[in-house]
């Protein structure tokens, strides 16, 4: 319906979507409307007004104006924070104009712009004013945090239901409106934490599939699921209770230091306000891209600088419905931002910046590399200092970021522990995910430092590293090794769980007295101080004695004696602080003794130590306790290196299927082919030319790169086959290996006349690479994503093998995640090949997911996903599909396949069973049949068996015959029905005897 001139044009609810594009905010505006949230609703001339319910003291005043030129549209005005961002529909704007869609009737026709409405006439600024009600806003939040920690502290947790969580999300938003942004989130993470406690509880521990982790929230540990994580609890409570006073005394007149006024309440800080700062060299080491618990959308830049060694972040800010058309920021990964200028806001490091000259930029090379290590701390001593000196501020955050010099990491149970050439330690965080992305990082490659965050993970000192700087063959590299939008950082180990892990870890027995002291003091608070009695005090009292604490004991065991359970409240959080400033400074560094006998290094991985294995386990019973958790990537490559190198020569080479196409033994294979000259040489073409999984043919590139660098009569034949396979192979992952070992093998010749050609080239194509892993990083449209990994997998460079497990992992649209599965195993990354296993394995829970691993698996052609394959295989879970993975191997699938035929003979009716078959080298399948046949032969199971033979060699003819008359020698002679059945049916196939109709 159109307007008149100079009103607003009636709309129906179904036209919403055309005035209001961004779904989540017409969803937040309909729920404000239902609610019963606007008041005063009126009209005038073409503008619509109303009052919207917030959290302060004043509804906020809303405005819609209406133009028909050129367009029909909507203006919204609004008196809340979010008016700052410009935006034309905020939440209360459009809950306004569903109130005009769904009952224009309600709203009263005025005869003027109602007083103080946002573009009404009669609107007037008056700062003093303002600034008055923004305080008794702040005021009033801050007021009702202190009674929620206050009503929490005394009674606990108990008694606390669902409204009265709702009550404190919508604290938390009505908080982050008036600028009380720290707690805000404390508030929203609090509530968050109280939501999964009562929902665990109300499922009655039962655990979600994949585990506690599974949701990928704070961990319960050995605690069941419901139970409340105490530490997380008590943490938060203590941050909201001196955040809250210390803004109390802020309000009353107390100044604040500018980095409070950053971390606490936010502030739009003029560029009169900042910081110049020049001179800066800056080299991203991380760019993440993440969403806050109130769905605020931040882009974040990481950066060190060359010249003074701080850490600074870029970030652009946004919330969730602006991010979507806005365009985000880029990345400067792979340069050098030499002779910057930027301001800084006030805060902790990393310092947040904006730029306002980017300086010359340059590609990031293996000088301003070696420039990073230099601007490191030297230790992980340096390190633990850092940290105590940081955490000296109560109100900073929990992490400071660091670069570390680090050359050893050691997997001791669970956890790894970044080693320093010292042998001190700083423990990695528990996850699984990180372990993954570090062996992508260190595979073939020297660790020389870690850059991350760190900070107290309980009583364990810890680093959550961003990024790696590694050495390999072809010199050094910065490597991301946490996905965009990973979480930093995952709750507190509790209880059982904390203790084991800590005592696994090597921590002190005084940091971990002290912080089981800690955890159950978390768990009174819990509880609620009003059943703080000396019953529960005096023991802990004790202990703190015990550990030299005697003004600690003291404040502790004079907390009973007061009557007024809310008056033990701010001593209980001040005692429980000043603990945790003791335990940061017990929680020294694990040592790690490097050269001890009971240390192995991985051959695969040379900067990874373990435990040293007491026994040498075979392949087979390494996988299997690979496959049920009982055994570690590094663990079981110590045992993979001990297997095949305990093998001769001579097997190697007779037995190149399946070892060469087991990615964990190439390294191990390489270097015991590399003296063999001729025949390792015989042994790379064979598997080169049969028609054999793609790992097969990447081990053989390694044992070719490793004779010519052995050197010796067969160095220029090994160097000539590598130049055949890098120019004129089809397999884009073959070139890439292949070129590199050519590359690497002129660069361990630093007077030969191609290093420097070498490095030019080299250059040239990593630019290229950085470009579009930036693209594919942070380009806003998943077409543009998917564009940028199509171009990066026909680049073929291993260079691209980052970027592209990035997207993989964290991609937001599944389109891209898929794409970046199949250029990862195009371009033989074995690591990955646990990961799409284990995708295969949850075939019940993600078929798609299933699919795409099968698909990949298949690629890959490593014997690791063998297993898998055919027990999906033997389900019958996409046959087509499976099938075609098992064939790709080649005859490493040969024998594993028909075992599981053998086992399950139903299996051989599947068309798709014959199929695989068909389609691999009839001499190879006549062979392995025979080998079986002659095995067999004199048992008594081989007339029933022969039936099944002749079915599978019926694929191909020169099989066929083959296994028909190796039958008919095999059983002549052999009375039985069945043996007379079977020499029967091998006559048929010959011809002898013609087959029934």
């Amino acid at each position: 319906m159109s307007a008149a001139p100079g009103e607003v044009q009636r709309i129906g609810a179904a036209e919403l979507r055309a005035f209001i594009q961004d779904a989540g905010e017409l969803k937040k505006g309909t729920l404000l409307y239902d609610g019963g949230q606007l008041l005063n609703l009126a009209r005038y001339e073409n503008k619509l007004f109303c009052d919207a319910k917030g959290s302060g003291a004043s509804p906020y005043k809303v405005t819609l104006v209406y133009s028909d030129a050129p367009a029909p549209g909507f203006k919204g005005r609004c008196t809340c924070p979010a008016r700052a961002f410009n935006t034309a529909f905020c939440k209360h704007a459009a809950a306004l104009l569903v109130a005009w869609a769904r009952a224009p009737e309600s709203f009263a026709v005025s005869d003027a712009a109602p007083p103080g409405a946002p573009g009404g006439e009669t609107a007037r600024k008056s700062v003093k004013k303002g600034a008055a009600n923004a305080q008794a806003m702040m005021k009033s939040g801050v007021e009702q945090v202190s009674t929620l920690v206050r009503e929490l502290g005394v009674a606990g947790v108990a008694a606390i239901g669902a409204d009265r969580i709702e009550q404190m999300e919508k604290l938390a938003e009505g908080l982050r409106e008036n600028r009380l942004r720290r707690l805000s989130a404390r508030t929203l993470d609090l509530a968050a934490l109280l939501r999964g406690q009562a929902a665990g509880a109300a499922a009655g521990g039962r655990q979600p599939a994949g585990g506690p982790q599974a949701a990928g929230g704070p961990r319960a540990g050995g605690a069941r699921r419901g139970a409340l994580p105490a530490v997380a609890y008590a943490n938060l409570m203590a941050d909201l209770l001196l955040t809250a006073r210390k803004l109390e005394k802020h309000l009353a007149g107390e100044p604040l230091d500018d980095r409070h006024v950053e971390e606490l309440v936010g502030k739009t800080w003029k560029a009169s306000d900042r910081k110049p700062t020049g001179g800066l060299t800056l080299v991203e080491y991380a760019f993440s891209t993440r969403t806050t618990s109130d769905d605020f959308v931040i882009r974040e830049s990481r950066f060190l600088d060359l010249e003074s060694g701080r850490h600074f972040s870029e970030k652009q800010i946004l919330p969730a419905f602006m991010a979507k058309r806005t365009e985000p920021k880029r990345s400067f990964a792979g340069e050098v931002l030499a002779g910057a200028r930027a301001t800084t806001y006030p805060g902790y490091p990393p310092l947040r910046l904006d730029f306002t000259d980017l300086g010359d930029k340059r590609p990031l090379d293996a000088g301003a590399l070696e420039a990073v290590l230099a601007r490191a701390l030297p230790d992980v001593g340096a390190a633990l200092a850092a940290l105590q000196e940081h955490r000296k501020d109560v109100f900073a955050p929990d992490l400071v970021p660091v670069a570390v010099r680090t050359d050893t990491l050691f997997a001791r149970g669970a956890r790894l522990s970044a080693v320093d050439d010292k042998g001190e330690a700083l423990h990695l965080p528990d996850d699984p995910a990180l372990e993954e992305r570090l062996a992508g990082s260190l595979r073939d490659a020297r660790l020389r430092a870690l850059l991350g965050d760190v900070g107290i993970d309980a009583a364990l000192p810890t680093l959550w590293p961003l990024a790696a700087i590694v050495e390999g063959p072809l010199g050094l590299s910065l490597l991301p090794v946490v996905e965009q939008g990973a979480a930093v950082r995952s709750g507190p180990l509790e209880g059982s769980a904390w203790n084991a892990a800590a005592r696994e870890a090597g921590a002190s027995p005084a940091a971990i007295a002290l912080g089981e002291v800690r955890e159950e003091l978390a768990e009174a608070l819990a509880t609620g101080l009003t059943g703080l009695s000396a019953r529960v005090t005096d023991p802990l009292a004790e202990r703190l004695r015990d550990l030299r604490l005697e003004k600690q004991a003291a404040l502790l065991q004079g907390l009973p004696q007061k009557p007024e359970p809310a008056d033990r409240l701010d001593d209980f959080i001040k005692l429980y602080q000043v603990l945790e400033m003791a335990l940061v400074r017990l929680a020294g560094a694990t040592h790690i003794d490097r050269g001890g006998e009971a240390i192995e290094r991985v051959p695969t991985y040379e900067s990874v130590a373990v435990a040293r294995p007491d026994e040498t386990l075979p392949p087979d019973e390494v996988a299997r306790r690979r496959a049920a958790g009982a055994m570690s990537r590094y663990v079981a490559a110590v045992h993979h290196a001990r297997y095949y190198a305990s093998l001769p020569a001579s097997e190697l080479v007779e037995s190149i299927f399946p070892i060469w196409a087991d990615g964990t033994a190439t390294p191990t294979i390489a270097r015991t082919f590399a003296p063999l000259g001729a025949e390792a040489i015989a042994a790379a073409e064979k598997a080169l030319t049969v028609k054999a999984g793609r790992v097969a043919k990447l081990t053989a590139v390694r044992v070719l790169q490793a004779v010519v660098q052995h050197g010796g009569p067969a160095r220029a034949e090994a160097a000539a086959m590598l130049g055949k396979v890098a120019e004129h192979a089809k397999d884009a992952g073959l070139r890439a290996l292949a070129r590199d070992a050519l590359d690497a093998i002129d660069l361990a010749q630093p007077a030969g006349p191609g290093g420097g050609a070498v490095r030019a080239r080299r250059a040239a194509r990593m630019e290229r690479v950085q470009e579009l892993a930036k693209t594919l990083g942070a380009a806003p449209t998943k077409e543009e994503r998917g564009e940028a990994l199509k171009a990066l997998a026909e680049l073929g460079d291993l260079a691209a093998l980052p970027a592209l497990r990035r997207a993989f992992y964290a991609d937001a649209a599944r389109g891209v995640r898929e794409e970046a599965a199949y250029a990862l195993a195009h371009l033989g990354d074995v690591e990955m090949v646990e990961t799409f296993v284990r995708m295969l394995a949850s075939r019940g829970e993600d078929e798609r997911e299933a699919k795409i691993a099968a698909y990949a698996l298949g690629y890959l052609g490593d014997v690791r996903g063998l297993s898998e394959l055919l027990s999906a295989y033997a389900e019958g879970y996409k046959p087509g599909i499976v099938a075609d993975a098992i064939r790709a191997f080649g005859p490493v699938a040969l024998a594993p396949l028909v075992d599981l035929i053998e086992a399950r003979p139903e299996i051989a009716k599947r068309a798709a069973a014959l199929d695989a078959l068909k389609k691999m080298d009839d001499t190879a399948v006549a062979g392995c049949l025979l080998e079986r046949i002659e095995a067999r032969r004199g048992d008594a199971d081989l007339a029933d068996k022969a039936q099944l033979y002749l079915k599978l060699a019926d694929v191909h003819p020169h099989s066929r015959r083959e296994v028909a008359t190796a039958i008919t020698a095999a059983l002549a002679g052999v009375e039985g029905k069945e043996a007379q059945a079977a020499v029967k049916a091998a006559q048929r196939a010959l011809g002898v005897v013609k087959r029934s109709k």
